[in-house]
């Protein structure tokens, strides 16, 4: 019963992790797939930042690589039982894991530290605003339909772009982007020069009329504060099934093991049975071909 009971468990084991690391390779396929797609089809716009986040289509490539090796690892390893497969796939996931919690961790401690370091990111973004075109369409969305915001903390922080800077002399000198304005009512095309010139002194007292004059990050906060619960309740399921995974590859590893020591034992007992029956075989074979005639009890007295 108990080995039944083994058998089924080992079952369970090994298709559910099979099948929850075909769907991390999947959503990893999907991402590698539009981050090189998109990398391929770029043009050369000159410099590519240092920063990791002001290039969405490498970040994408990034955890696309990430998630598609943990879904080939753990669906193979479980599938075929590879031993160190998955134990590689387990040391794989338990230092994504650790970084996840460190990363939580010092977020919630270091706030203060943890802002001064997104705000040098996200003027890393303005700064290559004209430099990537996908890091362009991204900020244009952001601003203009998800967090209708302008700028870091507001429209002035487009002075750190080259290309918007008061001092460039390029024909947006003073402006910001398009998406920063506000939308035109009953009007469905876009006018993508409605930004410009509102970086003006004679101009910057009109800004709530024109233009989105709340930051990004406020906004972005703000976002954040009303999506706590879900984002919460996202991280501990992700966490949960990231730990989940590596008991299940654990408990897979201990089924293969005794396994093997199982499948071991049976080949040494089977070379000794073997040889016993050879010799028992050879035996009886010489008895019956000799003409001594075995001494039982009842052929004794003729002996004596």
């Amino acid at each position: 019963m108990a080995v039944g009971e083994g058998s089924v468990c080992n079952f369970l084991s090994k298709y559910i992790l099979f099948v929850v690391n075909i769907i991390i390779w999947i959503l990893g396929s999907i991402l590698l797939a539009v981050g090189i797609i998109a990398e391929l089809q770029k043009e050369d716009y000159g410099d590519v930042s240092s920063s990791i986040l002001a290039s969405p289509a490498i970040i994408c490539i990034t955890i696309g690589s990430i998630l598609f090796l943990l879904g080939v690892l753990g669906s193979v390893g479980a599938l075929v039982e590879l031993y160190y497969v998955l134990i590689i796939y387990i040391l794989f996931l338990g230092v994504i894991l650790l970084a996840e919690i460190g990363i939580a961790t010092f977020i919630f401690i270091r706030q203060d530290e943890t802002e001064d370091i997104a705000r040098e990111q996200l003027k890393e973004l303005i700064i290559e605003y004209r430099n990537d075109p996908d890091l362009q369409n991204l900020i244009d969305t952001l601003q203009s339909d998800i967090l209708e915001c302008c700028g870091i903390d507001g429209p002035n922080d487009w002075q750190l772009n080259p290309y918007f800077n008061c001092t460039s002399p390029s024909l947006q000198a003073c402006s910001v982007p398009f998406s920063c304005c506000l939308p035109e009512e009953n009007s469905p095309i876009i006018n993508t020069q409605c930004g410009d010139g509102l970086l003006l002194p004679e101009i910057s007292g009109n800004h709530d009329q024109l233009i989105h004059t709340v930051g990004c990050y406020e906004k972005f906060e703000d976002l954040i504060q009303d999506l706590l619960p879900v984002l919460a309740g996202v991280m501990i399921g992700i966490i949960a099934l990231e730990v989940i995974s590596i008991l299940l590859a654990i408990g897979l590893i201990v089924d293969i093991r005794r396994e093997k020591k199982e499948a071991k034992k049976i080949s040494i007992v089977k070379p000794i049975r073997n040889n016993e029956n050879h010799r028992q075989t050879d035996l009886r074979r010489r008895l019956k071909h000799s003409s001594v005639i075995p001494e039982t009890p009842s052929n004794s007295w003729y002996k004596n």
